[in-house]
């Protein structure tokens, strides 16, 4: 879990690196808009150089006094110059949502407790036995 968590950590910060590096804004249109928790999620198509591109579901977060955008609704986009398949929503830092980043960081660092706890707590109980075997061991041969 948190090998997955910290990949896609990774990702999206690499991502956000390379559109911040040779930021493109531009207009897309929404296709499809899916209804979630804290807001929703929309997919949107866009051309950059002649090329149709289609995005991953966005997510849009619910902000006072916006409106949640419809299908055929033009939305403003952030793209990278050299993959203009990274793209975002203008206004957030992250392709997956600005959410979604302390999210993965807790998944990550709870991973990475959790398997040190784990490590730990083996090597205590290896530790545990290999004692008590010796302790078994130096009995019998004091009483053979």
């Amino acid at each position: 879990m948190a090998l997955v968590g910290g990949c896609s950590l990774v990702g999206e910060i690499s991502d956000a690196r390379r559109i911040d590096a040779s930021p493109l804004r531009l207009q897309g249109v929404v296709d499809r808009v899916v209804q979630v928790k804290g807001g929703a999620r929309v997919r949107v198509s866009y051309l950059v150089g002649g090329q149709r591109f289609g995005t991953e579901d966005l997510p849009v977060g619910q902000r006072a006094g916006s409106t949640e955008p419809t299908v055929g609704t033009a939305v403003c986009l952030e793209a990278s110059k050299e993959h203009p398949g990274t793209v975002r929503l203008c206004g957030q830092r992250y392709p997956g949502g600005d959410n979604m980043i302390p999210t993965e960081g807790l998944v990550v660092l709870a991973g990475a407790a959790g398997a040190l706890m784990a490590a730990g707590w083996t090597v205590t109980v290896t530790r545990q036995e290999r004692r008590e075997r010796e302790r078994s061991e130096s009995a019998n041969r004091a009483t053979s």
